[in-house]
């Protein structure tokens, strides 16, 4: 795999015993990083328009099924691309793919922004859309964890995935304000199709800085059967698994947020603003301190956080304290575990031999399937029990996840670990660069 002349870290131990990732930096210099951090804020925000999409397909007044189905072709093309995006990345390298998912995020907003002369543009918007915000999310993370060892992984990832939900958060209050402001909101497609472009650039410019740094050989990047198989037999399917259950409370308690809400006299936006303020704001104030924690113990905690937030959200009877106690618990719990436990899947899967760029992919598709999955159970139990009961359904899961993260390998949940491997691989050790 070749993204950019990035070298390969072969990791020749001569005692065989350390783990060529150990051998990684433990920082990224920020030339590699704050590009691609940009280029995922825009890529997010623009994948974030998609919300935008019933508003927009109403003032076109077009048939009002119009936007679900060009959501739904958006989540269909999303599933398949996650399969595809290591295939990809194999035959032409990592950050080339993620230019070309920029350049198809960029072709996406052309097309809504095209909706206006021509509302069937959007479909091909929708497929688009899809397509590339699922390249870019599965791969993005591989960009950080081939160039760090495993102990500094969470760091980086955490802030990663704070530039996503800052994207996602700031696209639909954009979008209404360039509304309010040109009378259509065909403008915040045309200008995020712009972005795109730059974004693109932006993923270039982390090709050129990263092109002679050390990293780790990622030669079986595309999904295969085989190492799907192998993951899953091994201990990486604990956080794939918890994962996956996590997509899945996410997708319920906002999926029905305006029925939970209703059911209370509330008002749902509180969730959803503070929800994400507090994602973004704890993503990016505490990342340099998540690398110094034990990851299954932190991994345990954030679960519990959840879970009270769970049980906040089932006990009020409507107070609007509450309520945003609820969703500033839940976004602490829930806000973190992404990077927490895409870290301990890929250390794992280190440790154990197991491919690493196949774990991380198959981790994120793991997270897609819950998040599109479960509403479809979750509509089930709200129209035929309400939604405390879906609320019960959804803390069931998280005791089931908190049963899962006692099990998770105590060499992966201790960062001294890395150190003490390093240590020793240091004495004797050498690596061989290409």
């Amino acid at each position: 795999m070749n993204g950019g002349s990035t070298s390969p870290l072969r990791g020749r131990i001569a005692d065989g015993t350390a783990n060529p990732a150990d051998q990684l930096s433990g920082t990224l210099d920020y030339r590699a990083f704050v590009p691609i951090l940009i280029a995922s804020i825009v890529i997010a925000a623009a994948y974030g328009t998609s919300f935008l999409l019933p508003d927009y397909m109403h003032a076109l007044e077009t048939d009002g099924q119009a936007a679900g189905l060009i959501i739904s072709s958006g989540m269909a093309t999303t599933l398949v691309s996650c399969c595809l995006a290591g295939w990809l990345a194999k035959r032409i390298g990592l950050l080339p793919t993620l230019t070309v998912a920029s350049l198809f995020m960029a072709l996406a907003m052309l097309a809504f922004a095209g909706a206006a002369l021509d509302t069937r543009a959007a479909y091909g918007g929708g497929l688009l859309v899809g397509a590339a915000w699922s390249v870019f999310f599965i791969l993005a993370p591989l960009q950080i964890i081939r160039h760090l060892r495993p102990s500094a992984r969470i760091q980086y990832l955490t802030v990663l995935s704070g530039s996503q939900m800052a994207g996602l958060g700031l696209a639909a209050p954009l979008g209404h304000l360039l509304a309010k402001y040109t009378g259509s909101l065909a403008t915040i497609y045309a200008v995020l199709a712009i972005a795109c472009v730059i974004a693109a650039a932006c993923v270039d410019l982390t090709r050129r800085a990263t092109s002679r740094l050390s990293a780790l050989a990622m030669p079986d990047i595309a999904i295969t059967l085989a190492a799907t198989t192998t993951l899953l037999q091994k201990c990486t399917a604990l956080p794939i698994a918890m994962i996956a259950i996590s997509g899945c409370v996410f997708a319920g308690l906002s999926t029905y947020q305006s029925a939970y809400s209703a059911s209370r006299h509330l008002n749902s936006d509180l969730f959803f603003l503070f929800f994400t303020a507090t994602s973004v704001i704890l993503r990016f104030s505490v990342a340099h301190l998540m690398g110094s924690l034990p990851l299954r113990r932190l991994a345990l905690t954030l679960i519990l956080l959840t879970a009270a937030s769970l049980v906040l959200f089932l006990f009020n009877g409507g107070s609007t304290s509450l309520y945003i106690a609820a969703s500033v618990l839940f976004a602490a719990g829930y806000g973190l575990s992404y990077s927490t436990l895409n870290t301990i899947a890929v250390n794992l899967a280190g440790e154990h031999g197991v491919s690493v760029p196949t774990t991380s992919q198959i981790f994120t598709l793991a997270y897609f399937l819950g998040l599109f999955g479960f509403p479809m159970v979750g509509g089930q139990l709200v129209r035929g029990f309400g939604p405390d009961v879906m609320l019960l359904s959804l803390l069931s899961a998280t005791a089931l996840n908190a049963v899962l993260a006692t099990r998770l390998g105590q060499s992966t949940s201790d960062p001294s670990h890395f150190r003490k491997e390093l240590t020793h691989a240091d004495r004797g050790a050498t690596i061989e660069m290409e």
